[in-house]
């Protein structure tokens, strides 16, 4: 991903610019592909989407979840995403748009294009356009010109075509109000949450049980295919050490990138809170105010803020530092208390100030003005940074230079010995558990493991820098004999058995729940009953009940207080009984008005965007030409 749209990702382009069809652009003129010999993926009423398009789709896409789960990206996550599926959805959505727009008449002239991209802060320097920095950027990322241009025209086509499509949109009183009315009702639950764990020794785990669901249940124990490597590393940290870096590159370096080395304001405060229970009355709400005002009078009539803080104040992480909370920027905390800080003077007390948290009295200790970081002060960051660029650079030369006679020679090993060279070998892995030299890039992997044994691999890049891997042995899945892994086999037994046992006492007490009542109906049993206070159905976290019984509950009313079916979330049971509502607080709907009914559009017209193109692609002619 581009590091300098990444320091700028505000605007509604830079976020585009990070959306899945990262390309990159040609600025003084439009693009055009320069692949059309290039393989065909898909046509689109006769259209066509090449594959260039699509790879390189699809591995902006993959860089993005490499930077999100910083290089390890979890195991099973693109699958369970479908993300190819998603890419190819996304460039045929974009050749829908396209030729909707046309039919349309709608046009995105050169002149938009390129006072949008002027705009975008990434390409600035000293507040300006700067040629240089952009190329600098596409060097950076190794990237050649291409068509960004046409990103944006198609972007531009979607903003103009949903304006056209939704221009008769719009949202009233009453809808706004109703919504707000219903997000913010609150019920209060009951619950009972039933673990396996307490039925497991219900489970009579007999040697011919065991038997019997190891021979049912054989491809569950199916092992996974395993590889081992031989290889010849290119490493990042080895070639750094033979990267020089001048002056002059690290002044012109801080020079494009000062932006990047701005501190913000910061300020530093102390506080002194009164907690408010998070379902409190109004006469609560004002009793601890009343409270938090009385010790606000104490510290104007002079005495010690720290001293009242540490008496008074119920925040465990600074009431014992005399209310101390230290440096902070805007963004850091919840926006009431910013609000207030942010709008004080040094040595200031504020009245008491309401958050969620409570009613806050704060006082501001001292200012650090917004400034930028010298050279002097990041100048070794910027040495390892540019020195890791030329690493990479000097490993991809010498990779490739050895790669081609390592092909010449017939042979790795013949390869390593001409040249003095000790190879590296890796034990047996799976692609679930690979070495750390190999990483979990799925895509290396799945190179790796379609090699057979004594095959030669491309360069793969890894985490560490740049392998080239021999196949020394593989081994395909099988499943192991019962006496190999009996003790996996008996807890499996043991677990399922024991939720199925689970269940039906879950079972049973719902229904016994809904003739006598939950709390009658668990009497004799070791089953405490929860409750999980009054709550919104925007509040993601109640008492720790996981959001599929939440949502279960959030379904249940005076006249239905127990669900149809138990709830299972995380290997648990849940029987809930609903027991009792709170209407909204229609007092608070006037500050939110404009907000909900915003909100109420914007979600409107990415429906009606949303319908329209589903129902465009149902009518099109979509031909894949290429699997991917």
């Amino acid at each position: 991903m581009l590091g300098l749209i990444r320091k700028n990702a505000g605007s509604w382009i830079i976020k585009f610019i990070l959306g899945l069809l990262v390309l990159v652009f040609s600025l003084w003129g439009i693009g055009s592909f320069r692949s059309q010999k290039a393989d065909i993926l898909a046509r689109v009423n006769g259209d066509k989407i090449l594959m260039e398009s699509y790879r390189r789709a699809y591995n902006n896409v993959m860089d993005r979840y490499r930077q999100m789960f910083k290089g390890q990206i979890p195991e099973g996550l693109l699958k369970r995403l479908n993300i190819k599926q998603q890419v190819v959805d996304s460039l045929i959505d974009r050749v829908l748009i396209r030729q909707a727009a046309n039919r349309q008449g709608i046009r995105v002239t050169n002149r938009e294009i390129q006072e949008l991209i002027l705009s975008i802060p990434a390409f600035r320097r000293n507040g300006a356009f700067d040629q240089r920095v952009y190329e600098r950027v596409l060097r950076e990322e190794r990237l050649t010109p291409a068509a960004f241009e046409t990103q944006v025209r198609d972007q531009l086509l979607a903003d103009k075509l949903k304006g056209l499509l939704c221009s008769g949109l719009y949202v009233s009183d009453v809808e706004a109000r109703q919504h707000y009315v219903y997000e913010n009702e609150k019920i209060d639950l009951a619950y009972v949450a039933i673990d396996p764990s307490i039925c497991r020794k219900e489970v009579n785990a007999t040697d011919e049980a065991i038997s019997s669901w190891y021979k049912a249940h054989r491809e569950r124990y199916m092992t996974e295919p395993q590889i081992r490597l031989r290889y010849l590393a290119f490493r990042e940290a080895d070639a750094e050490r033979d990267a020089n870096v001048t002056d002059q590159e690290v002044k012109l370096y801080y020079q494009e990138h000062r932006h990047e080395y701005r501190v913000k304001e910061r300020r530093r405060a102390r506080h002194i809170l009164l907690r408010v229970p998070r379902n409190a009355d109004k006469k609560e709400v004002e009793e601890v105010r009343k409270r938090a005002e009385r010790i606000y009078k104490r510290i104007k009539r002079g005495e010690s803020f720290a001293r009242l803080a540490r008496r008074y104040s119920e925040d465990p992480g600074s009431a014992k530092k005399g209310g101390e909370l230290g440096f902070f920027s805007r963004g850091e905390m919840v926006k009431p208390f910013e609000d207030a800080v942010f709008s004080m003077k040094p040595g200031q007390i504020s009245r008491p100030i309401r958050t969620p948290f409570g009613w806050h009295i704060i006082k501001l200790e001292k200012i650090e003005p917004a400034r930028f970081r010298p050279l002097s002060e990041v100048k070794k960051s910027i040495v390892a940074r540019l020195r890791a660029k030329k690493a990479r650079a000097m490993i991809w030369d010498q990779a490739n230079a050895a790669y081609d006679r390592i092909i010449q020679m017939g042979s790795l090993s013949r390869y390593a010995e001409a040249h003095g060279l000790k190879l590296e070998a890796t034990r047996l892995f799976t692609q679930k558990r690979p070495p750390a030299v190999i990483g979990r890039n799925p895509d290396i992997l799945k190179t790796i493991f379609s090699l057979n044994t004594g095959e030669l691999s491309s360069l793969l890049q890894v985490p560490q820098g740049i392998l080239v891997a021999e196949v020394l042995e593989k081994r395909f899945p099988h499943v192991p004999p019962l006496r190999e892994i009996e003790g996996q086999v008996k807890r499996d037994y043991i677990q399922e058995k024991a939720r199925e046992l689970c269940k039906i006492e879950a079972e049973e007490l719902l229904k016994k729940a809904k003739k006598e009542g939950l709390e009658a109906a668990c009497k004799g049993k070791k089953l405490k009953v929860h409750d999980t206070g009054f709550f919104k159905r925007t509040d993601r976290y109640v008492r720790g009940l996981p959001l599929p019984v939440i949502q279960a509950g959030l379904s249940l009313y005076a006249g239905k207080a127990y669900p149809d079916r138990v709830t299972e979330s995380g290997g648990r049971f849940y029987v809930l009984a609903f027991r009792g509502k709170k209407d909204s607080d229609v007092a608070g709907f006037s500050r939110q008005k404009e907000a909900i009914m915003k909100q109420i559009l914007r979600h409107k017209r990415q429906t009606v965007f949303n319908n329209w193109l589903k129902d465009l692609r149902a009518k099109a002619s979509i031909e894949m030409v290429t699997e991917i």
